[in-house]
């Protein structure tokens, strides 16, 4: 039997939407392909930002991502869903929060949604 996902404590989700709308406490993942998504989908990271802390914030949708090792630091994840017609596709969202630093700062991944059938979509109207 499977794991039921967890979502992530309203506390979590409240500093990550902070951190979002904070210029230097928010970067995309330097060792992922997040820039260049952007690029290809034509979005502003400063627009997706606030589209991502804009969608954290009216829903509790965004949840835990299973660790591979024990000692991992916790990640979260989310699908952001753009209106059907936009030239976006689902995203699906890979937040960190850096364990260093206070306040918290946020790495985000970004890429096509792999789990857009298993967790449910934030929708944006951007």
């Amino acid at each position: 039997m499977s794991n039921p996902r967890r979502k992530a404590s309203v506390t979590t989700r409240r500093l990550i939407v902070e951190a979002l709308r904070s210029p230097g406490r928010r970067f995309l993942d330097p060792k992922s392909s997040s820039r260049n998504h952007l690029d290809y989908w034509d979005l502003k990271a400063t627009g997706f930002y606030t589209d991502l802390a804009d969608g954290l914030e009216a829903s509790d949708n965004l949840y835990l991502k299973p660790k591979n090792h024990q000692h991992d630091p916790q990640r979260y994840q989310c699908v952001l869903a753009y209106p059907e017609d936009d030239p976006y596709p689902a995203l699906d969202i890979h937040v960190t929060l850096s364990p260093k630093g206070q306040p918290p700062r946020v790495m985000i991944a970004i890429h096509e949604s792999d789990t857009v059938l298993t967790l449910p979509r934030i929708h944006v109207n951007p």
